[in-house]
């Protein structure tokens, strides 16, 4: 059995690194995941050894063992890495300038406006050492997360994917079922970075009662065969953690 060419750190099935876990299983590269719990203990995401490889501090950071162990933390690094060096036929990324423009500005959108706004809403809801804040604190989060939603709402009026017409980076398919459907691919990476946040939804008390369009999007992907490979490893990865 050959080593998995990469390592991905990971931390359960948190959003950023399942974005990882998914194009990795898409791309069919082999990976090992291993879990790192927050804080500074001798598996946290603060502890020296793993500072040396991510000095932010946080996951994902993955190790290419098949280019002299390059390190690339950060998950719309991630992401934009492994689809341009191993997706040489420019499915998930895009074939030209004009397609990589429209996936990079959805998946930056995504890392710069939805992460952060959803995410300040599970913390407020769920790890705030304070409770019963003003209600003003969650609306702040709750609506700005709204309001990006319905950006991905109305971009998926009339259309399957956010940034192409097919998967990618931003937010898409599996390249199989793509295949099997005889459908075009060039946009996985914007849909994977979409979808592993709005599979967190309900950490935060949230729903996409208002959001029908992005309800089905969801759902259509949960099916791929890539994406629950990838939680399945991102689960066991965490397992193995808490037994030894």
């Amino acid at each position: 059995m050959t080593d998995p060419q990469f390592t991905l750190y990971s931390s359960g099935v948190t959003p950023n690194p399942a974005k990882a876990a998914i194009l990795l299983e898409e791309l069919g590269l082999s990976y090992k995941a291993i879990h790192r719990g927050f804080g500074g203990g001798a598996n946290g995401v603060k502890a020296a050894d793993y500072l040396k490889i991510n000095p932010n501090g946080r996951v994902p950071t993955i190790i290419d063992h098949g280019n002299n162990d390059k390190t690339v933390w950060e998950s719309g690094a991630i992401l934009f890495y492994l689809a341009e060096k191993y997706d040489t036929a420019g499915k998930y990324l895009g074939t030209n300038i004009d397609e990589k423009a429209e996936v990079m500005q959805w998946l930056i959108f995504q890392v710069s406006g939805m992460g952060p706004m959803q995410g300040q809403v599970h913390y407020f809801r769920n790890s705030h050492p304070v409770k019963n804040l003003d209600q003003s604190v969650y609306d702040r989060f709750i609506n700005e997360t709204h309001r990006v939603w319905n950006v991905f709402e109305q971009r998926l009026e009339g259309r399957e994917w956010l940034a192409l017409d097919r998967f990618t980076v931003a937010g898409g398919f599996s390249v199989r079922l793509l295949e099997r459907y005889m459908c075009l691919l060039a946009q996985i990476t914007i849909d994977i970075a979409v979808y592993t946040w709005l599979r967190v939804r309900s950490n935060g008390g949230l729903d996409l009662i208002k959001f029908p369009r992005l309800e089905a999007y969801l759902n259509r992907i949960s099916e791929f065969a890539t994406v629950k490979a990838a939680y399945d490893k991102l689960v066991a990865a965490k397992q193995v953690t808490v037994q030894t």
